[in-house]
């Protein structure tokens, strides 16, 4: 899997070009004032929705990255807003999550399960996020659901995601579409900054993986508006139960 050593100080820079970069944040925020602390961010990388989190509820957080820089910068970012008493960072793969105690809530945002590249490794993962949530406890992440007119006029082509007066990042996007794989080739001010694989999957896909692993499904919207998933959707949030 990537760990986005190269890219965390410029992570929130280029992922704002994401379009779905503000309503992801705000769907998490408010999913997480139904839940008592501590709760889990796996993935938290420079932890823009925690420092959220923490401003507006004060529940005690898990933070959980396998990227040492992007700890770093999540260490930084709630440092400045004098919160680290309600933060633990823990640095691990969550394919091989071990928190100290299980925790109510878990949730993983802004398509990061979408770096597991097999059936074997997306089931290893949800298990390992079962196992360390409570009887009762929910998991919630979200993914995309492949819009393959635009993915076939964006591929083999840079797309700008950020520009200053001194920095322009731009996304290299090839889409493998038989294996359902994007390779991403991210580039600042014209140089190689990072290169990663990516990865797709239907709904019905994952579906089968999570009832294999034993979770239960509460809710599944094809919007971060909470709207049910239809067949035109462009996202798909799982709400899982254990």
């Amino acid at each position: 899997m990537i760990e986005y050593s190269n890219i965390a100080k410029y992570y929130d820079q280029w992922s704002s070009g994401d379009k779905y970069w503000n309503v992801t944040k705000d769907f998490y925020v408010a999913e997480s004032k139904h839940y008592e602390g501590p709760i889990v961010e796996l993935g938290i990388g420079t932890a823009r929705i925690t420092t959220e989190i923490l401003k507006k509820y004060s529940i005690d957080i898990i933070g959980v990255d396998r990227c040492k820089e992007m700890l770093e910068e999540s260490r930084r970012r709630i440092a400045k807003e004098g919160l680290l008493d309600k933060l633990t960072l823990l640095h691990q793969d969550f394919v091989h999550l071990q928190l100290p105690y299980k925790s109510k809530y878990i949730f993983m945002p802004f398509r990061t399960f979408g770096h597991l590249p097999c059936i074997q490794t997306r089931k290893k993962a949800l298990t390992s996020i079962y196992n360390n949530l409570c009887e009762g406890g929910v998991f919630i992440f979200d993914h995309y659901i492949l819009d393959e007119e635009w993915a076939k006029s964006a591929n083999n082509r840079r797309i700008k995601m950020y520009e200053s007066d001194d920095i322009l990042i731009e996304d290299l996007y090839t889409f493998d579409f038989n294996n359902k794989k994007l390779h991403c080739s991210v580039f600042k001010n014209n140089t190689l900054l990072e290169s990663f694989d990516f990865y797709w999957f239907q709904p019905s896909e994952i579906m089968q993986i999570i009832k294999d692993v034993g979770f239960k499904v509460k809710a599944l919207y094809g919007d971060f508006h909470r709207n049910q998933l239809t067949k035109d959707s462009y996202n798909q949030i799982w709400v899982l139960e254990r």
